[in-house]
């Protein structure tokens, strides 16, 4: 069985930054004194999180950071195949009123704005919502 794709460590920062606090059991835990990694983090833990949550970075689904986008923040996107031979993968970005915001495509020969894996695609989609959310503060 394949794993869910996990967020990056700079996508969980980046997720914390933005306000999500949805409950999850999967954390990036960034202390000097433990390795920067991801861990589970479960409800029973004999350990005292509340001692490191300002190490601590909810680490969920990259599928879920986007659903979390779309409920909480009204920024959709979508991960599509492209047209070229190489059936690369590419995203649009848009807004809660279904207005365009921003895309990867094709330019040329540049094949720069696109991936070789939808999970790839996907990830690059988040970031650039992260993004948008960031510049254009909705």
């Amino acid at each position: 069985m394949k794993e869910l794709q996990l967020v990056s460590f700079k996508q969980a920062q980046r997720l914390k930054a933005a306000g999500f606090d949805w409950e999850v059991y999967t954390i990036w835990f960034n202390h000097p004194e433990v390795s920067k990694c991801p861990h589970i983090r479960y409800k029973d833990d004999i350990m005292d999180w509340n001692n490191y949550t300002k190490f601590e970075y909810s680490a969920p689904t990259v599928a879920l950071a986007l659903k979390w986008m779309r409920d909480v923040h009204y920024l959709f996107g979508e991960v599509k195949i492209g047209n070229e031979p190489r059936g690369l993968f590419f995203f649009e970005v848009f807004s809660k009123n279904g207005e365009f915001l921003c895309g990867s495509y094709l330019e040329g020969d540049d094949f720069s704005g696109h991936y070789d894996t939808y999970e790839a695609a996907e990830s690059a989609l988040l970031n650039e919502l992260f993004n948008v959310l960031e510049t254009e503060k909705i």
